[in-house]
């Protein structure tokens, strides 16, 4: 753990410098939710792979921090599933187990209408304008080619939905399941044509939330996400294919 004592100015740039290439952590307030959201960024981005061992001391030294942190921050990571911890063997990043993309999707298709509605039960929600900005990047991203930023895009749609509910324990909810979803969103969700289905189905939601249309946003968005056509687990073992609610997707 590197020293807490003010360094003089030429340091300290020398070292933030350093630090912005390398990610290392040094600010000692919320370390451990600083070593998460590293640790999770190295997940969902797949800088890390599925079934890779993570090492706490390789870790600890990555970020710059002690092996404490980085125990704690697996252990939260554990309960939203990106983590795996097998004993005496060490700490893995997830696999997909055969069904699980389904159960996934069963708990979208309970909170991510059941947010809509609360939103648009508001009159001062403004979700529809928040969907439409983000549209027009993923509309823009597609355009050029930028599938990370579109995939990233996605994930920021679906939270906005979840977001505007209003409702902690739907957020709770579905923070157990976010980081995975977005995940396996980055690993398997950049087939073109499945791309091109989503960008439509996304404008379909925007159009029907701003137009404060419930049924038609929900038909709309249960079909987007249980959807198959290009989408993770045609790429997965064929034991995943869903059984409730149709064809389970990536979106």
């Amino acid at each position: 753990m590197k020293s807490l004592a003010k360094p003089s100015p030429r340091k300290a740039a020398a070292t933030e410098n350093a630090e912005k290439r390398t990610g290392r952590l040094t600010r000692p307030a919320l370390l451990v939710d600083e070593v998460v959201r590293a640790i999770r960024e190295m997940i969902v981005e797949g800088r890390v792979l599925p079934g890779e061992r993570l090492s706490e001391n390789v870790l600890a030294a990555e970020l710059g921090v002690s092996t404490t942190p980085v125990r704690e921050a697996i252990a939260l990571l554990r309960r939203e599933g990106l983590v795996t911890v097998q004993p005496q063997s060490g700490t893995y990043v997830f696999e997909l187990q055969p069904g699980e993309l389904n159960q996934l999707c069963e708990l979208r298709f309970a909170l991510e209408p059941a947010a809509v509605q609360l939103a648009l039960d508001k009159p001062e929600s403004k979700l529809g304008d928040e969907l439409a900005a983000i549209v027009e990047k993923m509309e823009r991203a597609q355009a050029e080619g930028r599938t990370k930023d579109y995939l990233t895009l996605d994930t920021a749609f679906h939270d906005a939905i979840i977001a505007a509910s209003g409702n902690p324990y739907i957020t709770n909810a579905y923070a157990l399941i976010g980081a995975k979803m977005a995940a396996l969103r980055n690993r398997l969700g950049d087939d073109p044509h499945h791309m091109e289905k989503s960008m439509r189905e996304h404008v379909e939601i925007t159009s029907a939330i701003r137009e404060k249309d419930l049924s038609r946003a929900a038909n709309i968005l249960v079909r987007h996400i249980a959807r198959k056509e290009g989408s993770y687990w045609e790429h997965l073992d064929p034991d995943q294919a869903p059984a409730f609610g149709g064809p389970a997707g990536a979106d």
